[in-house]
This record gives structure tokens, C-alpha cells and sequence, in this order.
């Protein structure tokens, strides 16, 4: 089955990006091989630049602070704990995002080259080749040491999708016409994830809001971004889900 993510918001949005990019630097950082390490950096990259806005701590605080509240009157200590635990290591981070890696030269004179075509080769950049030289174990705790203040970020906001996705209402849906409409959500809703069968060959296109939702499905191809709409009705699973477990109740 692929899962497909619809977010309502650009905050739920951001939360998805920053885990996508974070599972992406993991599963490279965990790689012996010279690439995947250069994958990593890339990735780490890229998280500083989806978790630079000043609001994004902030944002995070408040929703855990929420779920906090929320979960206070129901009879789970894990996750509570667990709430407690992820806002604290994240308050306790006192610098600006990624400030230890703006202050870090090479490491910028890195970032600033590995986006240019061919702007990382040895010729261009010596003293990275040396690092791709180095043992893997030692370029996995630089780069472990460089994501180490990162990490309470990507945790709460792990934690965050994990209660965001915990909190749903499945449907079973079929299109008709190749088309699926559903004419309300329930307030607060903030991620729709549409799961289909990978043999179905199709992609899903979503408009949705608290008003209104449609979704039709395309022909999945890798020669254009918009694949042809598909003729025959498919059947698939819809999850709604909300930050408030009572919107979905």
C-alpha cells in the first residue's frame, strides 16, 4: 500500500518536511558508504533551511504544550512523559536553529558549493575529498556531533506526527467517475492521508477544506507532473486526522 499525505496547514506542512528530511539524514548517517555520507550532509542542509523560520520553536512548544493539557485528563502517563520529556530537551536548546553550523566555515563553504554542479569534486573542494577519506566511523560522529543540537527538534516533532496521526477516522471511499467528493470535514481537521495500492498505478490530486474536499486520481508516469486522469473507479482507504482527538471521535 502507498500512504499519501495531505496537510491543511503550512505548520503541518513544516512538520512533515522536517521528519522527511531527518529520516533521510538517519538512514544515510547509518551508511559506511562515502555517498550516502554526502546524502546526509546535503539532508542536513536542507533541514536548516525548512527549520530556519524564528516562529518554528515556538510553534512546536505551544502544540506540545496543548497535547500536554489534553492528555492530563486521560489515563496515559507514557505519553505524557514523553510529551513532558520532548518539550524540555527542546526549551533547553538555547541557540538559533543550525547557529552552530553558521558558524562553522567549512561546513558553510560546503553548503554554499554542494548545490553547484559538480562543486564538491576534489579539484573544487580539496578538504572535502580529505573528510570523504577519512574512516566511516569518524565522518559518522561528525556527522552525529553536527546534528546532535538538531536532534530535540526532529524528536518533538516526531512525537507530534505520531499523536497527529494516532488521532484519526478511516474511511472507506470510492470514486465515482474517477472523482471523490466529500462535501464537510469536521472542524480541526488537519491532515487527510489517502492509503491505495501501489498496483492501482495511480497518484492522488486533493483540494480539500474544512468545506469541502475533492480528490481525483492520475495515471502515474515519470515523463510529466500531471499524469492522465484515470477513467475507471478506484477504491481506497482515507484517513482524517487532528491534533484534537475529539474532532475525530
Amino acid at each position: 500500500m502507498l500512504s499519501f499525505d495531505h496537510p491543511l496547514s503550512e505548520r503541518v506542512r513544516s512538520l512533515i518536511r522536517i521528519d522527511h528530511l531527518f529520516n533521510r539524514f538517519n538512514h544515510n548517517t547509518g551508511s559506511d558508504d562515502k555517498w550516502s555520507h554526502h546524502v546526509a550532509l546535503s539532508s542536513l542542509f536542507e533541514i536548516m533551511e525548512c527549520s530556519s523560520r524564528a516562529e518554528l520553536k515556538l510553534d512546536i512548544l505551544q502544540e506540545l504544550e496543548r497535547q500536554r493539557q489534553a492528555v492530563r485528563h486521560r489515563d496515559n502517563p507514557d505519553i505524557l512523559d514523553r510529551i513532558q520529556r520532548a518539550s524540555q530537551d527542546l526549551q533547553d536548546v538555547q541557540q538559533k536553529f543550525g547557529q552552530h553550523l553558521r558558524e562553522n566555515e567549512w561546513l558553510m563553504s560546503l553548503k554554499q558549493r554542494i548545490v553547484m554542479a559538480g562543486g564538491t569534486t576534489p579539484v573544487e573542494l580539496p578538504s572535502y575529498y580529505y573528510w570523504q577519506k577519512q574512516p566511516a566511523g569518524l565522518r559518522r560522529a561528525d556527522l552525529q556531533r553536527w546534528s546532535q543540537v538538531m536532534m530535540p527538534t526532529y524528536h518533538a516533532t516526531k512525537l507530534l506526527l505520531e499523536i497527529l496521526r494516532s488521532n484519526q477516522r478511516v474511511m472507506m471511499c470510492k470514486t465515482q467517475k474517477a472523482n471523490y467528493e466529500h462535501t464537510s470535514l469536521a472542524k480541526n481537521i488537519h491532515l487527510l492521508t489517502i492509503e491505495i495500492p501501489q498496483s492501482a498505478g495511480v497518484l492522488p490530486e486533493v483540494s480539500a477544506n474544512k468545506y469541502f474536499t475533492h480528490i481525483r486520481f492520475v495515471q502515474a508516469n515519470q515523463e510529466s507532473m500531471r499524469g492522465k486522469p484515470v477513467e475507471k473507479d478506484l477504491e481506497f482507504k482515507m484517513m482524517i486526522c487532528s491534533f484534537d482527538s475529539e474532532a475525530v471521535a
